[in-house]
């Protein structure tokens, strides 16, 4: 009873979530295979031009647009892309300063995919709807669970098989339900569970205790004003940054917003399940380093939240493309089940009534009409 009108109530928002979701799987991949121009270059000749003329460069092109973060790849193919107020993402040749091109983020396919994932286009109200769907799924997949499990172990593997050519549709449909929803479990288990830790501060309290480390606070650190400023703050900040931390595959420079608002350089290296990224805040007068959070020192706690976000998505790099493959399945099927579970309810709604030929038969023979279900 209680799996079925969570189902019902919540069935549409898990529909929308799940296929949301399981669109964004392969995000990385689309963008590669439809945004390439915007994120890798041709000609690589010369050396690359500093950040500063860089960023030159993008501000003579968009004088209206404030630069909020700069993000590239340390490969020798990679376009530097800069990130503006208005969510504007303007991919720009590090070797000739030239402009490759800009993506409207807000518009942006895979970003307005990711939105209604988060939102469903709703905005604080559905940010609220999708939280405590998450929690509410996580309940269903348990009373699934409960559900499916048969009572006897003879049972098993006809649990586990779909019948294709039962003579009812109803049957088929009840087995797509059951079966793929078997099947799917353990993944959905850790997207909802990775899920919660997200959106309730109670998780991460939770998993805090678990492992007797500290939930992880983002620093409040400002940064000196000062009359005089050091000239290329971000090339000095950066060369700074990689010359006491080498080896990063990914960076992401974000620039004060403001006068006080220190220089943060994230470094991303190459992992498997445990996210490796070092962050360093730097003072954007004096470019003196105000801390440092590397990952050689995370505590049990972060070493939890930074693989959160991989084992929701399904890239999981020890696992290599099969466990996207794995989530998009797996996200694929958690979108069907409210579309066979409301049919299951349905079809059970419309059940025929005895009709008044039946009813006599019964008086006679003392017999109750048979009624074939699924």
């Amino acid at each position: 009873m209680l799996h079925r009108w969570l189902g019902l109530t919540t069935g549409l928002v898990v529909f929308i979530v799940a296929l949301s979701g399981c669109l964004y799987v392969f995000e990385e991949e689309w963008r590669e295979l439809f945004q390439h121009k915007y994120l890798h270059v041709a000609d690589t000749s010369g050396q690359r031009k500093t950040l500063t003329e860089l960023t030159a460069a993008v501000k003579n092109a968009y004088p209206q647009e404030a630069i909020t973060q700069v993000r590239f790849l340390e490969e020798k193919d990679a376009a530097f892309v800069f990130l503006t107020k208005n969510e504007l993402s303007i991919s720009v040749n590090p070797y000739n300063g030239q402009i490759i091109g800009q993506r409207n983020m807000k518009k942006d396919f895979m970003s307005v995919v990711l939105d209604i994932h988060l939102d469903l286009l709703l905005g604080e109200a559905g940010k609220q709807i999708v939280r405590w769907n998450v929690l509410i799924f996580f309940v269903m997949c348990i009373t699934g669970l409960v559900l499916w499990w048969p009572k006897q172990k003879r049972f098993f593997k006809q649990a586990v098989s779909i019948k294709w050519r039962a003579k009812s549709w109803k049957r088929v449909n009840w087995d797509l339900h059951s079966v793929l929803g078997f099947y799917a479990l353990a993944v959905l288990l850790i997207i909802s569970l990775t899920g919660i830790f997200w959106v309730f501060d109670t998780a991460k309290n939770m998993v805090s205790f678990a492992t007797g480390s500290p939930v992880w606070q983002a620093p409040k650190l400002k940064s000196t004003p000062a009359f005089l400023r050091k000239a290329d703050p971000l090339d000095h900040a950066y060369a700074a940054a990689k010359f006491s931390h080498p080896g990063a595959r990914q960076v992401f420079i974000t620039v004060p917003k403001d006068s006080v608002e220190p220089i943060r350089i994230l470094f991303r290296y190459p992992y498997t399940i445990i996210r490796k990224q070092t962050t360093l805040w730097f003072d954007q007068y004096s470019l003196a380093n105000l801390r440092t959070d590397a990952y050689q020192n995370y505590t049990r706690y972060e070493k939890v939240s930074r693989s959160i976000y991989d084992f929701h998505t399904g890239r999981i790099r020890a696992l290599g493309i099969g466990s996207k493959i794995i989530y998009f399945l797996a996200s694929l099927f958690a979108a069907s089940l409210p579309v066979t579970g409301f049919l299951i309810w349905w079809g059970r709604n419309k059940k025929k009534k005895p009709t008044l030929s039946n009813e006599c038969t019964e008086k006679r023979t003392g017999q109750s009409a048979v009624t074939t279900t699924a």
